[in-house]
C-alpha cells in the first residue's frame, strides 16, 4: 500500500485571466453573501470511449444548473481542457485541480463561483491512488467547508474504504459545518459507517427512491462495458453540522448524450446535485428553541 512522505499538500487556486486568455494561479473572486448553495459531484469516467462527447455533454448538464461548486473524479487531461475551456465556466469560476504525476492517469477538479481559501489535496492509505481536496467556502455568513473524495474501489476494499473515511471525518473533526461529496464506492452493506454527526443526504430526502448511481436498467453504456448488471449507490452528498439544511436533491446525466448515440450516457455514473440553505431546518429549530426554554 502507497504511503507517500508529504501526505497533505495545498492546492493553487486559479481564475481565467482574459488579457491572456488563460487559467492561472491567483486572482481574486467577487465577495458574495449566500444563504443558498447549490453543489454537484460528477465521476466522469476516464475511459476515452466517446470521451470528449461525454465531457461536453456532462458540461452540458451542469451548464443548466450552474451549481456554486462542482467537484469531478476521474479527471483526465482531456476531461479537465473541456470543463476548462467552457465560457461559461471561465467568466463564473476558480479552479484547483489534482491530476497527473502520483494520480496516475486520472485526477480530481473543484470548481467555484463561491471565494474559496484553503485548498488542499490529502492522500488516503491506498492502492489506487486515492485522496480528497477540501476548500473552505466564504459565503459571507455560516461557513462551510467543502471535501470532495474518492474512495477505493471494489468489493475486497471495504474494509479499506472504512478507514479512509475516518481518515476524513477525523480531519473534519474541529469543523463545525461541513459537505463532504463524491465518489464513495460504497455499497448499502457498508452504510453504517457513516453516522452522527454525519446525514447522508439521499435517503434522508428521498427515502423511497433508490438513487443508484450505476444503473444498468437505465444506463445501457454501463451495462455493455461490463457485461453485468449492476445497481449500486455510489456517488453520495453528506453534511456536518446545523449551520446548512439539504432543500432538495437529484441526479444528472440519466440520459443519452444524443439520439444518434442512444447507449452512450454522460458517464458510467450519475451525477449528484444537492442545494442547501443557512440555518437549521424548522424541527431542528423548534427543538434548539424547546432546549434553552427549559
Amino acid at each position: 500500500m502507497r504511503s507517500p512522505h508529504r501526505r497533505t499538500r495545498r492546492v493553487p487556486v486559479g481564475s481565467f485571466d482574459v488579457a491572456s486568455q488563460r487559467w492561472a494561479d491567483g486572482g481574486g473572486a467577487a465577495a458574495v453573501t449566500r444563504d443558498e448553495l447549490v453543489v454537484a459531484t460528477f465521476n466522469v469516467w476516464f475511459s476515452d470511449f466517446h470521451d470528449e462527447e461525454r465531457f461536453r455533454a456532462i458540461a452540458d448538464v451542469l451548464s443548466r444548473k450552474m451549481p456554486d461548486v462542482m467537484v469531478f473524479q476521474e479527471v483526465t487531461p482531456t476531461a479537465l481542457a473541456i470543463f476548462l475551456a467552457q465560457p461559461w465556466i471561465r467568466v463564473r469560476y476558480r479552479r484547483a485541480a489534482v491530476t497527473g504525476g502520483d494520480l496516475g492517469n486520472y485526477g480530481m477538479l473543484l470548481l467555484s463561483r463561491v471565494p474559496i481559501a484553503n485548498v488542499t489535496y490529502t492522500r488516503l492509505p491506498t492502492n489506487l491512488a486515492r485522496g480528497f481536496l477540501t476548500a473552505d467556502l466564504d459565503t459571507g455568513g455560516t461557513p462551510l467547508t467543502v471535501v470532495a473524495l474518492h474512495l477505493e474501489s471494489g468489493k475486497a476494499a471495504a474494509r479499506l474504504r472504512s478507514r479512509q473515511l475516518g481518515r476524513v471525518f477525523r480531519w473534519l473533526r474541529r469543523t463545525e459545518n461541513a459537505v463532504v461529496l463524491g465518489d464513495f464506492n460504497m455499497r448499502d452493506s457498508e452504510n453504517g459507517v457513516i453516522g452522527e454527526p454525519y446525514r447522508d443526504l439521499w435517503p434522508m430526502l428521498r427515502p423511497d427512491d433508490d438513487g443508484f448511481t450505476e444503473d444498468t436498467t437505465i444506463n445501457l453504456m454501463r451495462l455493455d462495458s461490463k457485461n453485468k448488471q449492476r445497481h449500486v449507490r455510489f456517488d453520495r452528498v453528506l453534511l456536518k453540522g446545523g449551520g446548512w439544511t439539504a432543500t432538495d436533491i437529484e441526479l444528472l446525466g440519466t440520459e443519452p448524450i444524443s439520439p444518434t448515440l442512444p447507449r452512450v450516457f454522460p458517464s458510467d455514473h450519475f451525477g449528484v446535485l444537492c442545494r442547501l440553505a443557512s440555518g437549521p431546518t424548522p424541527t431542528e429549530g423548534v427543538r434548539r428553541q424547546r432546549f434553552w426554554r427549559r
